[in-house]
């Protein structure tokens, strides 16, 4: 468990630097636009259009992070069969050929 553990952290901690990133990028943006364009009706035009392009980038990422967490889960499953529900049923077959 522990690589797995390991992987998952090194995974959501990458994902989160990434998003955090595109976070720092729009807010940014965002505040040199106020520097960059004078007049109002521009300004607010600008602003709708980088946050529709930051929302799009968000579902983007948290479709990323669904993606992650389906993955993780097959694999926690895949070694609870392999380490602990496969030997628990070979036992209880080798248990029962003993009894009978």
């Amino acid at each position: 468990f522990q690589g797995i553990a390991v992987e998952a952290f090194e995974q959501i901690a990458r994902k989160n630097y990434a998003f955090f990133g595109d976070v720092l990028e729009f807010a940014v943006a965002q505040t040199k636009m106020t520097i960059d364009v004078s007049e109002p009706k521009a300004m607010f035009d600008q602003q709708v259009a980088s946050t529709k392009e930051f929302a799009e980038l968000v579902t983007k990422r948290a479709t990323e992070y669904v993606e992650l967490g389906k993955s993780l889960q097959e694999t926690t499953s895949d070694l609870i069969d392999k380490d602990f529900v496969e030997p628990v049923k070979k036992a209880a077959g080798a248990s029962a050929k003993k009894a009978a």
